[in-house]
């Protein structure tokens, strides 16, 4: 039967409200469940002791009523004989239960763990809890046997609980063997025991140092002073590392077992397994490190310490190399990228030495790099291009731990291999997500870099812009698609204009960030200072890079031309920031008019004027000419508009479709009357001047381009939504001095236009 129409709503809000309280009781549950389970992970053998204690107790402590019981069941003494009986077997059956329990579940574990390396065979088929688990078994069942010597009318109650309890111990002492055996024949477990007696090791010999410092310590002159640039290394525990120079045998077996771990199991296809032995190497690695203190030396290029080479981190960085390539001859893909990171993250742990200088450099981070990258490299020939992705990534991102955490020069190295790899994308087609990847990971240097504290980038940053030269000179060589421009796809990261994830949206927001800044801020004041460095020398590769665009005729000369424009206007919005001194605002505008200026090298030819004009050129050159003069920067708008008139006239002498020659002029003419008069009489003397000049445009396109303009004055006022900024600044100036400004301008393109001038 339905519900009234009038009760409906109630009820369903009645329904809603029930749904939502079992919802919240069931997250409840749920969140109570988990802090049970990690209470038991925690407490739960703690708990479990302390309830076999109070139950021992407890049991022992009503004994005196359990033997008045058992005193009238056992008061003959053929009774206790009966009972004296029953003990004694089932203290024989233990023995016997103990003996073969032992026999099988030791059988068993060294079945599943005889495949291992022989030393942690070892280690753990001789585990002393396993083994000590079932001594206690056996001692308990030959004390359950000798109880039934001690049976007596006086003594009843203690020997019934005594065996009691010893049959209950030896039941769990047999439930943690099968417990501790299945522990020990994990592989997951096997490797957390090894890393455990590695660092335990490791331990105790950083203890024998500490406890040996006093002699080896020496007498330092009391007149000695220290300065900031000294160093701080630990030279007793040096000497002591020197003298017990095998101190580091048993981590390094320790490395071995686990590499053999991890290429056995990766063999099997059993990867969780060969990661984690990855990772064990990685954590004894960081255990080493903790353990040897500040006794590490880094390489000097002036003078050959021989402190400054690692055999521990030589041996680890050789097994890691040693197993891509066992993953590389078995074309073995998951292998070889859990090998890159393992190395990756080794260049994140020797980050971490203290090498008791601030200005030595991470040497033993940058031999971990150098690994990661040779490994990368010599995937290039095998066709994984999965694998180049992943080890791209992973030097992109060792890249920036090292530069998060030592000399931003010593990232030059990895950037240049990045870039070579990524080239591999110009050569086969299957490789251009590589190249992608490494126009990403180079953006992302780039931008890191400009957002260092470091006080001088110049050379980190000049090697990695030549670095993606180099990839975009490339890649511009393969043939383009011509619907789906994949120069522009694949050199997106770094050169978009349109993604929001590009090196140039991440600027503008960076660029509005600083603008916010207040004046004394030190962190912008860097960020300023870095993106001077940056765009010094900025224009010399980007005219390389728009000129062999524009000769490939690729789509991509649309990126570059708005790129270039687009970084002219972050150039001059952080020039205007409050943080920016004097210094860096004449710098930051001096590099963005160079950079603006290498449009005007654009050939002039039609051909080039033609297609460059579909990319909107004349539209550009006046957005960028109106930005500069709104940021105030008047001399590099004045220029940018000399720029654009140039442009006009080069593109004007061409027929090509766009009318170049009356959109140039009409646009000139609205930007030059916000400058004034000055400006205005400027701009008819540089018109008439390229009237004249070898190079103006052909009597019939003057012609049509006056009478254009002529029209365009007549019909100053449309309304609507403009696509054009040309169009948007004409119907926002002053429409009488534009209307004359324009009707001169169409008299010097055709004098004999002025008596067909509409009357308005």
């Amino acid at each position: 039967m339905p519900l009234p129409k009038a009760i409906e709503p109630t009820v369903a809000r009645t329904r809603k409200a029930i749904r939502r309280r079992i919802a919240a009781l069931w997250q409840y549950a749920y969140r109570a469940k988990y802090r049970l389970a990690g209470w038991g992970l925690r407490y739960g053998s703690i708990a479990f002791s302390a309830g076999l204690v109070l139950l021992v107790s407890a049991s022992f402590y009503l004994s005196p009523a359990l033997q008045s019981t058992l005193e009238v069941h056992y008061a003959t003494e053929q009774a206790i004989e009966g009972l004296r009986g029953l003990i004694l077997n089932t203290g024989s059956a233990l023995i016997g239960a103990a003996a073969i329990v032992t026999s099988l579940v030791l059988f068993a574990m060294q079945v599943n763990i005889e495949r291992m390396p022989h030393g942690l065979f070892r280690r753990l088929s001789a585990d002393l809890k396993l083994l000590g688990a079932f001594a206690l078994a056996f001692l308990l069942a030959i004390g359950v046997a000798t109880l039934s010597t001690f049976v007596d009318q006086a003594r009843l109650a203690h020997v019934v609980l005594a065996t009691s309890w010893a049959v209950g111990f030896i039941l769990i002492s047999f439930m943690y063997a099968y417990r501790r055996a299945l522990v020990l024949i994990n592989p997951l477990q096997q490797l957390g025991i090894l890393i455990q007696d590695t660092r335990k090791e490791l331990r105790t010999w950083a203890r024998r140092a500490q406890r040996a410092m006093p002699l080896l310590e020496r007498e330092e002159p009391a007149s000695a002073t220290s300065s900031p640039t000294d160093s701080t290394h630990d030279l007793a525990r040096t000497a002591f590392f020197q003298i017990n120079n095998r101190w580091t045998d048993g981590a390094k077996r320790a490395i071995r077992h686990a590499m053999s771990f991890a290429r056995r199991y990766a063999e099997q296809g059993d990867y969780e397994v060969s990661g984690a032995a990855l990772n064990a190497v990685v954590g004894i690695n960081a255990a080493y490190i903790e353990s040897k203190g500040k006794t590490f030396y880094a390489n000097n290029p002036f003078v050959d310490n021989p402190l400054s080479s690692d055999s521990f981190f030589n041996d680890t960085l050789e097994h890691l190399r040693q197993n891509a390539q066992s993953g590389i001859a078995r074309r073995d893909e998951q292998q070889i990228e859990q090998t890159l990171q393992a190395m990756a993250a080794l260049v994140q742990v020797y980050l971490g030495i203290d090498y008791s200088s601030p200005f030595a450099a991470k040497s033993h981070a940058q031999l971990a790099a150098g690994y990661l990258s040779s490994a990368v490299q010599t995937v290039v020939p095998h066709d994984m291009a999965d694998v180049l992705l992943e080890g791209q990534r992973l030097m992109g991102q060792s890249a920036r731990y090292v530069l998060a955490h030592g000399d931003p020069n010593d990232i030059a190295v990895l950037s240049e291999k990045i870039a070579l790899i990524a080239c591999t994308g110009c050569a086969k087609e299957d490789y251009r997500p590589v190249t992608m990847e490494g126009m990403t990971q180079l953006a992302n240097l780039t931008f890191d870099l400009l957002r260092s504290r470091s006080h001088d980038i110049h050379f980190a940053v000049g090697e990695i812009r030549r670095d993606v030269a180099l990839v975009a000179k490339l890649f511009l060589k393969v043939p383009d698609a011509p619907l789906s421009s994949s120069h522009s796809t694949f050199l997106g990261p770094y050169y978009s204009s349109t993604s929001m994830q590009s090196l140039r949206a991440r600027l503008t927001a960076l660029a509005n960030a600083i603008s916010e800044a207040q004046p004394d801020n030190a962190d912008a004041q860097s960020v300023i200072r870095n993106i001077e460095h940056w765009a010094d020398g900025l224009y010399q590769t980007e005219k390389e890079l728009l000129l062999a665009a524009i000769q490939a005729k690729s789509h991509f000369a649309f990126d570059m031309i708005h790129w270039i424009t687009g970084v002219t206007e972050i150039l001059l919005a952080v020039s205007n920031a409050p943080a920016c001194d004097h210094h860096s605002q004449e710098e930051l505008r001096k590099h963005a008019r160079w950079l603006i200026a290498t449009l005007t090298w654009i050939p002039d030819d039609k051909d080039t004027v033609t297609f460059v004009e579909n990319f909107r050129m004349t539209e550009t050159l006046f957005e960028a000419a109106m930005d500069a003069r709104n940021r105030g920067c008047d001399d590099i708008a004045k220029e940018i508009g000399e720029s654009l008139l140039s442009w006009t006239f080069k593109g004007g002498r061409y027929e090509t479709g766009w009318g170049v020659l009356e959109r140039g002029l009409c646009g000139l003419a609205a930007f030059v009357l916000l400058g004034g008069d000055e400006q205005v009489v400027e701009l008819r003397t540089a018109i008439a001047a390229r009237l004249s000049g070898d190079a103006a445009p052909e009597r019939e396109i003057r012609e049509r381009a006056a009478r254009r303009i002529v029209e365009r004055a007549a019909n100053l006022h449309r309304h609507g939504h403009w696509s054009s900024r040309i169009d948007m600044a004409i119907a926002q100036s002053d429409h009488a001095k534009l209307r004359s400004l324009l009707e001169e301008i169409a008299g010097l393109l055709s004098p004999g236009l002025g008596h067909q001038m509409p009357t308005v």
